[in-house]
């Protein structure tokens, strides 16, 4: 590998990935250091950031792979910064708020679509387009968000992590090579919030058995327990920091605009129904999963959740690049150009 492509993977890819794990973790990190009486306004701040990483991390690799961007942009898939940045201001607000999941999916889910449905335009739309970003944007997100219900937040931000950089092959396979790294960027940011919060998680329940009191004879532990604060019941993973619905309707709703931009300027041989398996993914985990996973514990919920998703997006990407030389041969085996190479062209 080159010097060339190693700087631009370091400068499009690992550094955005860093400034959104930095932004996501360190609110983890920091509810971890504080004393349980003083988490919850601490945790709130945390989702706020949480919430932003993804967006962090996209607009960063997006600023570095395709420089600044005017306004309006000069070209459609320009607007891509535009529309995530509003998605994070929405999201990261919303979750600020102490209101229902259904409440926060609605608003955020009614705000984002409506914002894409009116200005996130790529070429070859039409006014059904744009009612299907619409729709996909309100259902990807309503699911998602049931299943951040259903899921710890390890296991979210896991999942997320590989819906992204499914979609970041997709891109590769549709001679988008610069978008599909920056959702590689995305996915990674993504995946070390989840392992960032995993380990803390892990040490929280460490620390929260050291301090359980040790029972009495004859006495109801699982009451004393509950009622000392110093028991962390198994289902719940000794949580730090939760995922809101409003952060995961904003990934929803940013994802589903790169599955648009990425199928608009398709130049290979992607269909649409392979970017709405990888979009729905996490949901065909959690149907699989939610059944079989009673009882079982945190870690064992969050293998499976992450490995049926990757399992999901794997067989997605290998019928879509089989397609792929299925159409070349057709084709009469001309060989056309590797777009990851033009790429590294491009951007030196």
């Amino acid at each position: 590998m080159s010097s060339d492509v190693v700087f631009y993977v370091v400068k499009v890819l690992l550094l955005p990935a860093l400034l959104g794990l930095s932004v996501g973790g360190i609110g983890v990190l920091m509810v971890a250091r504080c004393a349980e009486a003083d988490r919850a306004p601490v945790v709130r701040w945390a989702q706020f950031g949480q919430t932003l990483a993804a967006p962090f991390a996209f607009i960063a690799s997006f600023l570095l792979e395709a420089g600044p961007v005017g306004l309006p942009p000069a070209e459609r898939w320009h607007v891509l910064p535009y529309a995530v940045g509003a998605a994070a201001i929405v999201g990261a607000i919303v979750s600020r708020k102490h209101s229902a999941w259904w409440a926060q999916w609605s608003i955020v889910a009614a705000i984002l679509g409506g914002f894409a449905w009116k200005y996130v335009v790529f070429p070859a739309s039409n006014p059904y387009i744009q009612a299907g970003l619409l729709v996909a944007i309100i259902l990807v997100g309503l699911l998602w968000s049931a299943v951040s219900r259903d899921a710890c937040s390890v296991g979210m931000a896991m999942m997320s992590a590989i819906v992204f950089a499914g979609l970041g092959v997709l891109m590769v396979l549709a001679n988008f090579a610069s978008l599909g790294v920056i959702a590689f960027a995305v996915a990674a940011a993504l995946a070390g919030v989840g392992m960032v919060s995993g380990v803390l998680n892990l040490r929280e329940a460490t620390r929260l058995r050291a301090a359980a009191p040790v029972p009495e004879p004859g006495a109801d532990t699982m009451v004393k327990a509950v009622a000392s604060g110093a028991e962390c019941p198994a289902e719940a993973m000794c949580e730090l920091v939760p995922w809101t619905a409003a952060g995961v309707t904003t990934l929803a709703a940013i994802a589903c605009v790169l599955a648009f931009c990425g199928h608009a300027y398709n130049y290979g041989d992607v269909r649409p129904g392979h970017w709405a398996v990888i979009l729905l993914s996490p949901f065909f985990a959690l149907l699989v999963c939610k059944p079989c996973l009673r009882g079982a514990k945190p870690i064992v919920g969050v293998a499976w959740r992450s490995g049926l998703c990757l399992v999901v997006v794997l067989a997605t990407l290998a019928n879509a690049v089989s397609q792929g030389v299925d159409g070349d041969d057709t084709d009469g085996g001309a060989s056309g150009s590797d777009p990851m190479m033009d790429m590294f062209e491009e951007s030196k």
